[in-house]
């Protein structure tokens, strides 16, 4: 399964795409620009993890988009 099919998978509870206000999921990619910050996280953990990233350095990638204390 490519990256963005993962994405779509992961964003096809409607559920959970109302409460982030995520439309159009059939549009989305794993590529820049984002919609949502929430598809960026998850984009980021998608792309780092098919790089073989361990967990920790996924984590620091996500704590510098989002500027984490």
């Amino acid at each position: 399964m490519d990256r963005n099919q993962v994405l779509k998978e992961i964003l096809a509870d409607i559920e959970l795409c109302e409460k982030y206000n995520i439309n159009e999921v059939d549009k989305l990619t794993t590529n820049a620009p984002y919609n949502n910050k929430l598809v960026e996280v998850l984009s980021v953990i998608i792309n780092e993890n098919d790089n073989n990233l361990g967990a920790p350095m996924i984590y620091r990638k996500i704590k510098n988009i989002h500027n984490i204390g």
